[in-house]
């Protein structure tokens, strides 16, 4: 796998609709799913839908009540594969791309926290897309939003969100959602 980012104009990347689900929000706690959907650049067509199921290292420090709501089990982690195995596939799923999340922060950090420690480089831009920031600037004075949270603009939008706080069907409704924020006036 080359971990180079390739040298090509910003136009030519393609988007990466991301989500991360984790055992926690503190920093020690860990990533346990992450799901993609690659989009063309030029007219955002669904180009591939990838998801991977994450084992815990120490899942005696995970908060149980972010256990629950990510839908942890050890029957569904049953096939779950180890850390570095799955950020290597998640790096050439999202080489030469622009990530997009809702509060893309919180994951690119753990996502940047886990290449960290594995020595792994980012193959992905340096710089992301948020459907939170998209949202505020077009949706903040309206009274529907409390938090401008995904579930509030999919709801917004109509959206049907699958199964939340599941990474492959919020970064679809991310993705939904990035496509209806761009059409909003």
């Amino acid at each position: 796998m080359n971990n180079e980012i390739k040298r090509i104009p910003l136009r030519e990347f393609d988007l990466s609709f991301i989500d991360t689900e984790t055992t926690g929000l503190e920093l020690n706690h860990e990533l346990i799913e992450i799901g993609v959907i690659r989009a063309r650049k030029d007219d955002f067509k669904i180009l591939e839908e990838w998801e991977i199921k994450i084992k815990p290292r120490h899942l005696e420090l995970a908060d149980p009540e972010a256990l629950k709501i990510n839908h942890y089990s050890e029957e569904e982690w049953q096939k779950a594969v180890e850390l570095e195995t799955a950020l290597k596939i998640f790096l050439e799923k999202t080489a030469n791309t622009i990530l997009v999340g809702h509060n893309l922060l919180f994951d690119w950090f753990y996502i940047h926290k886990a290449l960290a420690e594995r020595n792994l480089k980012p193959t992905f831009y340096y710089k992301g897309l948020d459907t939170f920031s998209f949202g505020w600037q077009k949706l903040r004075q309206s009274a529907d939003f409390q938090k401008l949270s995904l579930s509030e603009m999919a709801d917004y939008f109509g959206i049907l969100r699958g199964k939340p706080h599941s990474a492959l069907d919020d970064a679809r409704t991310t993705y939904k959602v990035f496509l209806k924020l761009l059409e909003h006036e």
